[in-house]
């Protein structure tokens, strides 16, 4: 009995020490309107609400205070609260707030992603010196065009293994399809062949991402002073991270004494995400270990795999239930093709394509916040609001793309929408077309400012290349002969599809 008073005082302790603190903080965002109650308890409910119905209530609080800002509670917000911005005056100041000393994308990452408690101390360096962000920025992204016939290499073989060519239409998961193929032809680049085949190294890298996104959000859902006991218990990351690293470290191995012997220019030396990080990692530091550099690999991966394959996935749902849209498609590719072979130029010239690919990912987004941001001090914007050191902010990004302030006629698909008007005289597409890479207050679905999404360009080209070979090769449509894309569900502000959902294949006819 003893035992169970003292159990009972403790929670007691513990749910004074929660509401005075929840008080605090909620005095600092009173200014600022509540979707929702706003009591301790009541809120905590909203908050448990907010899993099932996040996409309502941002719309909600879109719809009534557009162009100003509102907050929600949430389980996944230390402080409770998560402030959304709204209106393009906002979403212009987070993009201007380009230094982390105010408005800090980085602290935002580490709170979603609980990082001291999924990725524990392994990740420590690599969270210190994020130079593998300059990577993707600078060496990656001037690399890919040269190597864009081994992504179409991987393109094909993925297709070839899992997607037969036959007369007859053969049911296919299309989710899981592009998660492989976005994972190999990814990886392709990073690690290239053949370790982008290797079946556990591709387990590991599509499975990791979404373990670490499934065992951060449980770890929201229970008080901090025992997350860093369950992370240890739940968390996958140290193990798999240690099989990585013994896949490629004989990679980096050999790299290294391959460039202490000739320098880092020998014949031969493969222009990959080993060489790129081998060339950027700080001499001191501690940061020039194949376990640090591993990290970065499966980082990489992660902002790659499933963002991409998502985007495709629901890309060829729409086309499926669209197919008046594959005859245009058709000729604007085999166009660019004829004249550019498969090159990063024949793709720059499919405008068509990056219109049906950017009014897709407008409909079906992957979630309804962007530009997530936590205020290291109190930031006021410039139509006054004021957010007070601490608080995270993000975006309304979904509820901005349904807008008809925005967009015409926004709830209705129209593959071509950002084409129309801007086709020149001649019939060639004007030179301001705002493709899937641009970045403007409209369409946020790389970010925006200064961490915006740093490898899009190499995104949107895999995107490219996936549908073109589809379009080229196959005809698809949606099973029972549907008309419209499976239904979509929201957990929080994460959009989902059935994993199982299937696509028609058949060879072209």
């Amino acid at each position: 009995m003893a035992y169970l008073a003292i159990a009972g005082v403790s929670v007691a302790i513990w749910l004074v020490y929660q509401w005075v603190l929840f008080r605090i903080d909620e005095r600092k965002v009173r200014h600022i309107p509540t979707v929702g109650p706003d009591g301790f308890i009541s809120s905590y409910i909203a908050a448990w609400k907010f899993v099932f119905k996040g996409k309502d209530l941002v719309q909600e609080g879109y719809d009534k205070y557009k162009g100003t800002a509102f907050k929600i509670p949430t389980l996944m917000t230390p402080n409770r609260w998560l402030i959304v911005l709204t209106g393009s005056s906002m979403i212009e100041d987070v993009r201007k707030c380009s230094t982390e000393r105010e408005l800090s994308f980085m602290d935002a990452l580490y709170e979603i992603l609980q990082k001291n408690y999924v990725t524990t101390s392994l990740a420590d360096k690599t969270w210190e010196n994020t130079y593998n962000t300059g990577v993707i920025r600078g060496p990656m992204t001037r690399a890919f065009p040269s190597q864009m016939a081994d992504l179409k290499d991987e393109v094909e073989s993925c297709f070839r293994e899992m997607v037969p060519r036959t007369k007859e239409w053969t049911p296919v998961q299309a989710q899981k399809t592009m998660v492989s193929t976005i994972c190999r032809t990814t990886n392709r680049l990073f690690v290239g062949l053949p370790l982008c085949r290797d079946p556990e190294y591709c387990r590991i890298q599509e499975s990791l991402t979404i373990h670490m996104f499934t065992v951060s959000s449980l770890l929201g859902l229970i008080p901090e002073f025992m997350r860093s006991f369950v992370g240890r218990i739940l968390s996958k990351f140290p193990s798999n991270h240690a099989k990585v690293t013994k896949m490629v470290y004989p990679l980096f191995n050999e790299r290294m004494e391959m460039d202490e012997k000739h320098g880092r220019k020998w014949e031969g030396r493969p222009n990959d995400m080993i060489s790129w990080l081998l060339d950027a990692v700080p001499e001191e530091g501690g940061f020039k270990t194949v376990e640090d550099m591993t990290m970065r690999i499966i980082f990489a991966n992660m902002g790659a795999i499933h963002t991409t394959s998502i985007t495709v996935t629901n890309a060829l749902f729409d086309l499926a239930a669209r197919p008046e849209y594959a005859a245009p498609l058709r000729e604007e590719i085999e166009e660019a093709v004829e004249e550019m072979g498969w090159s990063k130029e024949a793709m720059d010239r499919l405008h068509k394509l990056d219109s049906f690919l950017k009014e897709s990912t407008r409909l079906a987004g992957i979630v309804c916040f962007g530009m997530h941001r936590k205020a290291r001090n109190d930031y006021t914007f410039s139509n006054g609001v004021v957010v007070p050191k601490g608080f995270r902010t993000a975006i309304a990004s979904v509820a901005t793309y349904l807008d008809p302030d925005v967009y015409e006629d926004p709830d209705t698909f129209d593959g071509f929408r950002f084409v129309k008007n801007k086709e020149g005289s001649n019939g060639d597409s004007a030179r301001d077309y705002q493709g899937m890479v641009s970045l403007n207050p409209s369409y946020l679905i790389f970010g925006g400012g200064r961490p915006a999404c740093p490898g899009r360009y190499l995104a949107v080209n895999e995107a490219k290349l996936v549908l073109a070979h589809v379009l080229l090769n196959y005809d698809i449509k949606l099973p029972n002969d549907r008309t419209t894309p499976p239904e979509p569900f929201w957990i929080g502000e994460s959009r989902a599809m059935d994993p199982k959902a299937e696509i028609l294949f058949r060879r072209r006819q």
